[in-house]
């Protein structure tokens, strides 16, 4: 989402240091972030193109950086996208990054590439009470990604995700095949929760767009080196999110050494089965008169105890789960997506193309409504109200990421998001570095230029948790190009940056940075 009609001063600097006289401008033109929604040409593909490095990489990076984001839009939704998956591979000590990029190859592009046999139109499948889809359908995936058996699978929103090669990003798998009888395709989270010993947690939702059945979770757990879901838990009817036992809906959940984390809004999936790739974002469900949970699912005997939420969260994004030790409690921090008196379906109906575009300034008005939250489960009083309270006070944080491999559902400090700088922002055009403890944040950005979400790589001979660095893709609006950029993840100050890809990155998705394999 990017692009200003006028030059415009590009400054670097944190957020106390920038003024509303840099944005006035941008405000009175047409969307300064419409570059961002520039459609890629479907076939169009890059492999290992050198970018020249200004600044020094640290010599630990010698991993790739892999990042999904959208490359044309059939139907006019910006989330139904097709979808590029887009890779910087990382020679630290030759100071040397290269890019590639290729379209996931999956039913929804191939037909809209190839004009093949339509292999997208729901099929009835009397027994499965899952999305009516053939087992074997491929959806467009890379809107978040994850290792199984040490292959990297893109995922999106439902059950099937599809391996991809991670040095090529050629197709392995599609969809990823588990050895399991679990069945498949599910409406699910796009994200797993990845532990640090490698173990894989998920669920899949079984009963909506499924004629005559009721609505059920299915937990599961895939433990290192293995590609067998074994089942957790199955809750039936799920009634804390719903009198009548409608599945919660949920792009995102946490896990801790004990739990599996759900934030259970009233928000329900659509009934209506669409074609791969597409979701009907104007038929979901709210109840005005249901409030959110906390479901804690005991990873040992699959036992939910739920909490009441004082006021209704939506959390498209969670930050992170742990044991506080001092208090017996489950701390969960999430990003709050909009104001509790929004319900999804109406936010939902709003992600038309055209309306990110005509609409950005009340668009970006909305994104300044997320916020940090901490939401904390006493374990001594289950199924106690649980009160969100602030972390900080800054809003218009989201994609929050952390020293997600070490510290997943661990006690930590330092969180790094997306970030807008103000009300006249058309997107995110900053990063935040947020400690979760003391709510101090600390902001790197450069007006006019729109950033992805944060990746924090460890440097492996620090000895504190934010010795590394932070990296993203950004879309520099004033010149029409996107570059990579590293800060050091300390003071959040640039240490190098890469000259532009070979064509701009819409931004949309997450990414994820591996240099080895993580199970």
């Amino acid at each position: 989402m990017m692009a200003c009609l006028a030059k415009a001063l590009v400054l670097s600097a944190t957020f106390a240091s920038v003024t509303l006289a840099h944005f006035e401008h941008a405000h009175l033109l047409p969307d300064p972030a419409i570059i961002g929604y520039q459609t890629v040409p479907l076939g169009t593909s890059y492999d290992n193109v050198p970018l020249t490095i200004t600044g020094q990489l640290p010599a630990y990076l010698n991993g790739t950086l892999y990042r999904g984001a959208p490359g044309q839009w059939p139907d006019g939704w910006w989330l139904d996208s097709l979808i590029t998956l887009n890779a910087f591979k990382f020679d630290g000590p030759q100071n040397k990054v290269s890019f590639s990029m290729k379209y996931n190859q999956d039913d929804a592009y191939n037909y809209s590439a190839h004009r093949s046999v339509d292999p997208l139109t729901p099929v009835p499948r009397p027994g499965h009470d899952g999305i009516p889809h053939f087992a074997n359908a491929s959806w467009p995936t890379g809107v978040a990604f994850h290792q199984v058996q040490g292959q990297l699978i893109g995922t999106t929103g439902v059950s099937n995700g599809n391996a991809v090669d991670s040095d090529t990003l050629d197709p392995l798998e599609l969809p990823f095949k588990f050895e399991d009888s679990i069945g498949a395709p599910y409406l699910a989270p796009t994200h797993v929760a990845m532990m640090p010993d490698g173990t894989v947690l998920h669920h899949v939702v079984s009963g909506p767009q499924s004629e005559g059945a009721d609505d059920a979770y299915k937990v599961t757990s895939i433990r290192r080196g293995s590609r067998t879901r074994e089942t957790v838990a199955d809750i039936n009817k799920p009634e804390a999110s719903s009198w009548f036992g409608k599945a919660s809906y949920q792009h995102m959940t946490s896990a801790t050494d004990e739990f599996y984390i759900m934030l259970e809004a009233p928000c329900y999936y659509p009934n209506k089965t669409t074609p791969i790739g597409t979701v009907d974002w104007t038929d979901w469900g709210w109840n005005f008169l249901e409030s959110t949970h906390v479901r804690l699912v005991d990873r040992n005997t699959g036992k939910s105890t739920t909490y009441p939420v004082s006021h209704n969260t939506f959390a498209i994004h969670h930050i992170n789960a742990f044991k506080d030790e001092s208090t017996n409690s489950i701390v969960l921090d999430v990003i709050q997506s909009f104001p509790s008196f929004l319900p999804c379906s109406t936010a939902f109906k709003s992600l038309t193309l055209n309306n990110s575009i005509n609409n950005w300034q009340s668009n970006a008005k909305g994104l300044m409504y997320s916020t940090p939250l901490r939401l904390t489960m006493p374990l001594d009083s289950p199924g106690s109200k649980v009160t969100p309270v602030l972390i900080g006070s800054g809003k218009g944080m989201e994609f929050p990421t952390i020293r997600y491999d070490e510290l997943n559902g661990k006690p930590y400090q330092w969180a790094y998001g997306t970030y807008l700088q103000g009300k006249a922002s058309a997107y995110y055009d900053a990063l935040v570095k947020l400690n979760v403890n003391s709510g101090n944040q600390t902001v790197w950005g450069i007006p006019g230029h729109y950033v992805g979400e944060p990746i924090f790589v460890a440097d492996p001979a620090g000895t504190e948790e934010d010795d590394g660095v932070v990296m993203t893709n950004v879309l520099d609006s004033i010149n029409n190009k996107t570059y990579l950029v590293v800060l050091d993840a300390v003071t959040m100050k640039e240490v190098a940056r890469t000259s532009s890809t070979p064509r701009v990155m819409p931004l949309g998705y997450h990414g994820i940075y591996y240099n080895r394999k993580m199970n």
